[in-house]
């Protein structure tokens, strides 16, 4: 076939003109098609060809590579000019190159990051779940701020907040915060802990002269075991007692606490052991006046005993002259806590606090409850020994005063003393020292109450006298007896065993 011996030296000419970069004539526009390529290749780069999977983006680059020089020889041959294409497309394919091997390495390590995060998440999860709420928070830093990620630090802080552990709280709603600056009410409760952080500190102390209930009403109700905290009803040598709710099932509960902060540390293992065997010993206790304990448990600076609400008030308030009850309710009251010591006395436990503020009583509806059970023994056993009293000594029986065995005979003393104050408004024995009381205790004798209060009968004399007898031997041998006793006087006195229902 033959060939025109002048295109095929054109041909030659151009090939040769391309690889030494050389034509007879340089387009005076070349500069800015170099710039308007450069442009197009960069948008290009940076914004088309992310779009595609790294196979679509190499067949891609090849197929403007190609273009580019069909162009450049095209225009070659037609026009005798060479454009400035080559340098184009070496600095096209190297950074198309470069982009792809980036792009490759950032999704490996997107990928990496996201395993970390979910991995990281579901162990905060597990540590949130078993209450490990520092663990849980640690293991959440990494994590990206995913709405789930947010929403769990959320919940750690107010579990912290619950559990009384304010200053951490305080910390993780901040850093929910810098994450999410609008996340709930986040800001909101970080700056009202943040302003509480002195009073936090003697919050947090649950001694018998700090309360747990805080004053920011924009916090979360604290809780113990799974109590909520509602108010504090009162205090008591060893802590302070608090309105609780079962959220479970929406039962309200008294708390009562038991501060480790009052004791040392040599005897802190003996006062929960005793603690906890006792508290489980009284939960097996179920009479109509006797308060149910439901539950037992322990933070980190307490142990607490969840028990019947009652309705009513203790009779500390009935205990003035005053304020006293009519004689026929007393009997009627006391009579219903010796029933109530004589079931429990059956049990083999014995109460070792009986006293009118642990007697709670409800006067529109009659109920009687007796409270506390062997809680007082605890506390007389680890303080007593180190000469730091607690309890109620002015109603302690002598042998529970000189450290002698205590039976169900120093509780029918103690309720002696109850029915002793009840029905005059004064205590058998005083003392202006600890030491002096005692030796009234041990060894004097008490001014009848038909003395303090003449219209008292002679039955309810010889009641009082053998319930406050110095030998345990010599009182009533049971609480039994004692209830039967007053039952009795009703009856001759009121005519009624229920004196209630003839008033």
């Amino acid at each position: 076939m033959a060939t025109d011996p002048g295109l095929g030296a054109s041909v030659a000419t151009t090939l040769l003109a391309l690889q030494n970069q050389k034509t007879l004539v340089r387009p005076s526009w070349r500069h800015w098609m170099t710039g308007v390529l450069a442009v197009m290749g960069l948008f290009y780069l940076l914004w088309i060809q992310p779009l595609f999977r790294n196979s679509m983006a190499m067949m891609m680059g090849a197929v403007i590579i190609i273009t580019l020089s069909v162009i450049q020889v095209a225009w070659q041959l037609s026009y005798q000019q060479i454009l400035p294409l080559p340098l184009v497309m070496v600095w096209f394919t190297a950074t198309s190159a470069m982009m792809l091997l980036w792009k490759q390495r950032r999704r490996q390590w997107t990928q990496l990051q996201w395993e970390n995060h979910n991995i990281s998440y579901q162990l905060g999860q597990q540590w949130y779940q078993q209450g490990r709420l520092d663990e849980a928070l640690a293991a959440l830093r990494p994590c990206n701020s995913t709405e789930a990620v947010l929403t769990l630090l959320y919940d750690i802080g107010v579990q912290q907040e619950r559990k009384r552990q304010y200053q951490e709280a305080a910390r993780t709603y901040q850093l929910l915060v810098d994450r999410k600056p609008k996340f709930k009410d986040a800001r909101k409760r970080a700056d009202a802990l943040q302003q509480l952080s002195e009073p936090v500190q003697v919050t947090t102390d649950f001694s018998a002269t700090h309360s747990l209930v805080m004053p920011s009403q924009e916090l979360n109700k604290p809780i113990l075991g799974r109590y909520e905290i509602e108010r504090e009803l009162g205090r008591g040598a060893m802590g302070v007692v608090y309105l609780g709710l079962d959220p479970k099932i929406s039962r309200r509960v008294a708390i009562k606490t038991l501060s480790y902060r009052e004791f040392d540390t040599a005897q802190l293992n003996v006062i929960k052991e005793r603690f906890f065997r006792e508290a489980e010993a009284a939960g097996r206790l179920n009479h109509p006046n006797i308060v149910t304990v439901y539950d037992v448990g322990e933070e980190t600076d307490l142990a607490f005993i969840a028990m019947d609400y009652v309705e009513g008030k203790s009779l500390d308030r009935c205990v003035s002259e005053s304020t006293l009850l009519p004689i026929a309710e007393v009997y009627e009251v006391v009579a219903e806590v010796a029933e109530a010591l004589a079931y429990a006395h059956q049990q083999n436990i014995v109460h070792r606090d009986i006293k009118p503020g642990n007697i709670m009583y409800d006067q529109n509806s009659g109920q009687v409850k007796v409270a506390d059970f062997g809680i007082a023994r605890i506390v007389d056993d680890s303080k007593t020994k180190t000469g730091d009293m607690l309890g109620s000594p002015v109603y302690m029986s002598p042998e529970q005063l000189k450290g002698s065995k205590v039976t169900g005979a120093s509780d029918v003393y103690s309720l002696g003393v109850t029915l002793y104050q009840l029905l005059t408004g004064a205590l058998p024995f005083s003392g202006d020292s600890i030491a002096n009381l005692a030796y009234q205790i041990l060894n004097k004798k008490y001014i009848s109450v038909r003395e303090l209060r003449p219209e008292l009968s002679a039955g309810v004399v010889r009641v009082v006298n053998k319930a406050l007898q110095k030998e345990p031997s010599k009182r009533y041998e049971s609480a039994a007896e004692m209830a039967s006793a007053l039952r009795g006087l009703m009856t001759r006195e009121f005519g009624r065993s229920d004196s209630r229902k003839a008033s």
